[in-house]
């Protein structure tokens, strides 16, 4: 399976190839689906998930948020996992106006580090569901990684200046041994990623608070983002921003959850 390979609908019959679709026929930048209404993504190797019920359930929440069948939704993401093929791969849902739609995409490369920006803007339009700004989040980082000349990802902040998710992850940072990430109250996306770290750095018996912090505020803090895809990535920088620290811990982390991808039960292939 490859990039050129079409998107499925989801049918009574279960996944269906897209008749006439094909992904390298398509002009630069245009979707194969058409609108989304919400979206859920994670990563699999070799047949192994990490979280994968939370993803299908955060999938079927954000479905029926948007009008759509809850039941239907669950079972498209369990079939799902039965197309993904040997290797490393990310099967992506979508809610359309269309219905249900999959495509099983590479995966960008995991780990690492990263560089962040304070955004300029926040183009989201419904910041608790994934989906529907994902285009907008798409030129955002864009338009950011323009005006700073390098590679970098935008941390978005709320009205009132407190750091709450970069464009495509969740933000989380150390105070000396405590973790700590953005308060309850702040809207954003549920990471699932995020959500495994906390209940893994808890049962580690370290301390896990939530903040309202500005980006001013992280300075000195150990900074990472974390998503399904690239798992832990440790801030390298975080331009026109806070001096974060040296990111010492993400990479055992990061090899931390992929020791934790397990074959879900029920799946055939």
């Amino acid at each position: 399976m490859s990039e050129a390979q079409p998107a499925r609908a989801w049918t009574a019959a279960g996944w269906q190839p897209i008749e006439g679709d094909a992904s390298g026929g398509r002009p630069p930048g245009r979707s194969p689906i058409g609108e989304t209404l919400a979206a859920d993504s994670w990563l699999v190797v070799d047949g192994e998930v990490l979280a994968l019920d939370r993803h299908r359930l955060r999938f079927a929440d954000a479905v029926a948020e948007a009008g759509g069948d809850r039941l239907d939704a669950l079972s498209a993401a369990r079939q799902a996992m039965g197309l993904v093929p040997a290797g490393r791969w990310s099967p992506r849902l979508d809610l359309t106006p269309d219905g249900l739609r999959l495509r099983i995409r590479t995966p960008p490369p995991a780990g690492g580090t990263v560089d962040v920006v304070t955004a300029r803007r926040d183009p989201r339009t419904l910041p608790s569901r994934k989906g529907p700004d994902i285009a907008a989040l798409a030129v955002l980082q864009e338009e950011e990684t323009a005006h700073a000349g390098i590679a970098v990802e935008p941390v978005l902040v709320s009205p009132e200046g407190w750091v709450a998710e970069s464009a495509w992850s969740a933000v989380l940072w150390w105070r000396g041994a405590t973790l700590c990430v953005p308060d309850a109250s702040i809207a954003r996306v549920a990471s699932v990623t995020a959500s495994v770290i906390v209940e893994l750095a808890r049962q580690d018996g370290i301390e896990v608070r939530e903040e309202r912090a500005a980006p001013a505020d992280l300075d000195g803090c150990e900074v990472w983002l974390a998503n399904a895809l690239r798992g832990v990535r440790g801030v390298a920088a975080w331009h026109d921003g806070p001096a974060v620290g040296e990111p010492e811990r993400a990479a055992a982390w990061h090899r931390r959850l992929a020791a934790l991808r397990t074959t879900p039960t029920g799946v055939r292939r």
